[in-house]
């Protein structure tokens, strides 16, 4: 038990930094605009009500990803498939819900958020070939 639990805590670890490498990507791809104040709400959302829809996919993209890797590392770690495989998807979905709750997001984000991560916590688990 010590070992799934430690493998979930591993996966969610992973999928956070995944998160955070995806999204210091997608920055240094395209840059906000200089002196950006992320502390103003109103700024923020002007920001990204002016992001094109690519944009929102491509971090949409970003969390299936997370979810896929934390998924697999943890079933690495705890040496077989389990729940320990969806923690970081639970933790991803949280953070996401979060998100939405405080920022604006195109209508279709939401749904996308939540089916992509899930979609990357199954399929962690389809390329983990031993049972738990």
């Amino acid at each position: 038990m010590l070992q799934k639990s430690l493998a979930a805590v591993v996966g969610a670890v992973v999928a956070v930094a995944v998160v955070m490498a995806w999204q210091a990507l997608t920055h240094m791809i395209d840059p906000p605009p200089t002196g950006m104040n992320w502390n103003d709400a109103a700024a923020v959302t002007a920001f990204m009500r002016a992001m094109p829809a690519w944009k929102f996919a491509v971090i949409v993209l970003g969390y299936g990803l997370a979810a896929f890797a934390g998924g697999w590392i943890a079933s690495l770690v705890a040496k077989g498939r389990g729940w320990h495989a969806w923690v970081p998807a639970g933790l991803l979905l949280v953070g996401t819900f979060l998100n939405i709750s405080t920022l604006w997001h195109p209508t279709w984000f939401p749904a996308a958020c939540i089916l992509t991560i899930l979609a990357g916590a199954w399929l962690s688990g389809q390329v983990t070939t031993k049972k738990a």
